[in-house]
């Protein structure tokens, strides 16, 4: 499965009781000998298992609707399997070894011994955590060892590849995640991101006092989140939940992406020959005038006009009552506004007390193809055609809950 810009995040819901079976074996696609030790789990989820001495794996799970079935082994190239809503008895997986791919990225780095998470640690960590400070503080990658790193001099690009699952703790949630990382590229000169990872998440142990504080920081996750915004798209309840769709037009700032794209080039520099050098702009540039003018435009919108004009989710959303989904389709970019205070379960906080942010929250939304994304009863769509930026991009793993969270679960 493959995600573009780290925004292409794929959510499901819990909101049905039925439960089914997943029972199948790994093998070795060239050999077709069972292998054990093997991870199984739903993608983005808190399901999942090992396979034992023959292979074999069985899973329950509550609920029905399409999802990925991710089998993950570090000799191995990760799979992922579409399943669609039913049982599987004797589902068959095969496993590929890993190629040279890695090895070879592996000797790359080992030539320029600089290019370490010591080097690229705090860069790689504030990228992939996400902007809300609060959140990505609370989580710690446990072993950063496991990290290869490579930058591309001539295309001003940072290459991240894992020797074996990440493991990161977020003790704000109160969730250990494993990470299969495949593939992340940083662009510096175009600000963007290519990511490619399944995630598989267990509760960490922690005291019951510390429970209820738990509960809360994951409502606050929660709250305006594509996973809040895709249930409330198949569940007809957006005006409840706080959302509004608008049509969207803009003029794009040029002379702003002209000097970000500069920033970002001497930011790439700077990196390239130091160990987390210091990149305010006043270390950037020696010019007080440069320095200056780069600030009062990087202060400016991104855009310089907008056009918008409120549309309502039943001219985007059609139910498939046969199919038991929601097509969710749009031509053009649609910019999502979350208004927490709207959110019938946003909390009701006093003057001075405090809280999740009540700010307005912004997310744009346009297809990379035509026909839609099909939402299941569940909340999954298998379709990779959003790019999605914005708020709900910007949250990234940090804020990231299971498809099976819940938040009217106490």
């Amino acid at each position: 499965m493959k995600k573009y810009l780290l925004f292409l995040l794929i959510f499901s819901s819990s909101v049905a009781l039925a439960q089914r079976t997943i029972k199948g074996q790994v093998v070795d696609e060239k050999t077709k000998e069972t292998l054990p030790g093997v991870s199984v789990y739903i993608n983005n989820s808190t399901i999942g298992t090992v396979t034992d001495s023959d292979g074999k794996f069985a899973l329950n799970i509550p609920f029905n609707g399409k999802m990925e079935l991710v089998a993950s082994h570090v000799i191995y190239k990760k799979k992922t399997t579409l399943l669609e809503d039913a049982n599987y008895d004797q589902l068959l997986i095969t496993l590929q070894a890993q190629d040279n791919t890695l090895k070879e990225v592996i000797i790359k780095a080992k030539k320029n011994k600089e290019d370490n998470f010591r080097k690229w640690g705090d860069l790689f960590t504030k990228i992939i955590m996400g902007n809300n400070l609060r959140f990505a503080n609370s989580c710690k990658i446990m072993n950063p060892d496991e990290l290869v790193f490579y930058f591309d001099r001539d295309r001003n690009e940072l290459a991240v590849y894992a020797k074996s699952p990440l493991l990161v703790e977020n003790r704000l949630l109160n969730y250990k995640i494993k990470i299969d990382l495949e593939n992340f590229t940083y662009s510096f000169g175009n600000d963007v991101l290519k990511v490619n990872y399944s995630t598989f998440f267990e509760d960490l142990v922690t005291h019951s006092q510390k429970l209820p504080a738990v509960r809360v920081m994951r409502k606050e996750a929660y709250f305006g989140s594509q996973m809040h915004f895709m249930r409330s798209i198949y569940n007809n309840t957006l005006t409840k939940d706080g959302f509004s769709i608008y049509h969207y037009r803009s003029i794009k700032n040029k002379e702003k992406e002209r000097v970000n794209k500069i920033v970002q080039n001497r930011i790439a520099e700077r990196f390239a020959d130091k160990t987390n050098p210091n990149y305010d702009l006043k270390a950037l540039f020696s010019s007080n005038d440069t320095v200056n003018y780069y600030k009062m435009i990087l202060k400016q919108d991104d855009n310089l006009a907008l056009d918008t004009s409120r549309t309502h989710s039943r001219k985007l959303a059609v139910l498939n009552r046969q199919e038991g989904t929601v097509k969710l389709n749009f031509a053009d970019t649609v910019m999502i506004k979350y208004q927490p205070l709207l959110d019938f379960r946003f909390p009701k906080l006093s003057e001075n007390s405090h809280g999740p942010s009540t700010k307005l929250q912004y997310t744009f939304m346009y297809p990379i193809e035509s026909g839609g994304v099909n939402i299941e009863r569940n909340g999954y769509y298998p379709e990779l055609i959003l790019f999605i930026y914005g708020n709900m991009s910007e949250r990234r793993i940090s804020q990231l809950l299971p498809w099976d969270y819940d938040p009217d679960k106490i």
